[in-house]
């Protein structure tokens, strides 16, 4: 193997059945080797086809009882060839029996029974997609390519408050559109309690969940504390929504109050008001300027959506918005590596970038890219539905597939129960709106 190969990180999904065994067995000695990058997880079966598909990884690393039976992860495993992918496969030992089926498939080069060391099993898969490398510099180079419920109460799921930043340093690639549209879905539509503060100049939540523009955060504001805030509050269905000031003068008052601190009285001060145990989760809507109404933000947050278009300026500023978060800050303020994700916003099959090419951009700039949570495909009508005051998540299939990806990344402990509700969808919903030209 020469340096020119091994300088390569190689992108990795991790795969298996529960959050238990993907977070908490495989992803930690996976960061800890800089060799990779974690390109995305999945923690039940219909998020593993999903994933496979969109981000193409050089390598999977699967636990084998994530699937229904042997033979599907078979056929989808072989179909790692067309981007020239490799597998490992982990077998519980009742699956003993298959090692020498999965062993005969060509994308697979290694089968381990349980009990393993996950050290010494990314050790051998490193070597294995090196070597893949090598053997195919010689032939030609590697081609990528882009293929592209029922409500139950999921509280249970999610233990403290999940404080989500959903941030950009580039203007116009969906945050405001990819935030509300998770927190209406959390909220509304699979009963988590949930916060979304709306904090452009003017607030994008308004006018696309017909909410009105008073009362907002002023109401705070004026009187910092606990008790005041319920009056800044509305509601679209069972989502509970915070909106920043239309005014530009109201708007920049709350940025000269939050200038002496982090305190009451002060943006940071309201969201930590505003975590009274009473939400599962926060999103927040940060806008792209730079200001304190991003810088609180961030120190508030426990998890960063990163939203990007796959363009060569969403991944400079992409880069931008990681080093901000990983050494722009405080090292007590700043956010752990996996706490930080990536969305792919807008992406169509003629983008500059797919996914896989991105994260490997940034891994080659930064060091380290976060793993994908969605690929979110250009849809025509989204804005169309918005403009109509419809959460574009209801009435878009594929925008919506892809915001449950996000909740299932963000809240793995929720993926059985989503699953489970794919397959119930007992609930009356309105037809889909017909989209005109």
């Amino acid at each position: 193997m020469t340096d020119a190969y091994s300088n390569q990180k190689v992108a990795v999904m991790l795969a298996g059945p529960g959050h238990e065994v993907v977070y908490y067995q495989m992803q930690p000695p996976m960061l800890a080797d800089a060799r990779f990058i974690v390109a995305g997880h999945a923690t039940q079966w219909s998020m593993f086809e999903t994933n496979l598909n969109n981000l193409k990884p050089a390598l999977v690393v699967v636990q084998a009882d994530i699937a229904p039976n042997p033979d599907s992860l078979i056929h989808i495993l072989s179909r790692m060839a067309a981007w020239k992918g490799v597998a490992v496969v982990i077998l519980p030992a009742t699956h003993r029996d298959f090692k020498g089926a999965f062993e005969r498939v060509d994308t697979v080069r290694g089968v381990y029974i349980v009990p393993v060391n996950w050290i010494e099993i990314f050790q051998a898969a490193y070597g294995s997609v090196i070597t893949e490398r090598a053997r195919l510099s010689q032939t030609a180079p590697m081609q990528q390519t882009v293929t592209s419920f029922a409500s139950t109460s999921n509280s249970a799921f999610i233990t403290g408050t999940k404080r989500i930043a959903v941030i950009s340093h580039a203007g116009g690639v969906g945050c405001s559109t990819i935030a509300e549209n998770l927190a209406y879905e959390l909220a509304v539509r699979m009963s988590v309690k949930t916060l979304l503060v709306s904090m452009g100049l003017p607030p994008a939540a308004a006018p696309h969940l017909k909410l009105r523009y008073l009362p907002n955060l002023t109401e705070y504001f004026d009187h910092p504390g606990k008790s005041s805030f319920q009056a800044a509050i509305q509601r679209c269905e069972a989502l509970e929504v915070l909106l920043a000031p239309e005014s530009s003068l109201e708007y920049m008052k709350i940025l000269e109050q939050s200038g002496k601190g982090t305190g009451e009285g002060t943006i940071n001060g309201m969201l930590i008001d505003s975590e009274d145990g009473r939400y599962a989760a926060i999103v927040m809507d940060v806008p792209a300027s730079e200001d304190l109404w991003m810088g609180h933000s961030i120190v508030f947050a426990n998890t960063a959506l990163i939203v990007a278009r796959p363009t060569l300026s969403d991944l400079a500023a992409t880069r931008h918005t990681l080093n901000l978060l990983l050494s722009g800050m405080r090292s007590e303020k700043r956010l752990a590596k996996e706490s930080i994700y990536l969305v792919l916003n807008q992406f169509t099959d003629r983008s500059g970038f797919t996914p896989r090419s991105f994260q490997d951009e940034l891994a080659s700039t930064v060091g380290w890219a976060p793993p994908i949570a969605a690929v979110l495909p250009y849809e025509m009508g989204l804005a169309q539905a918005q403009d109509n005051g419809i959460p574009p998540v209801t009435r878009i299939d594929t925008f919506g597939g892809g915001i449950r990806s996000i909740v299932e990344t963000l809240f793995p402990a929720m993926g059985s129960s989503m699953a489970a509700s794919k397959n119930n969808r007992g609930v009356l919903r309105l037809p889909k709106i017909r989209f005109t030209s």
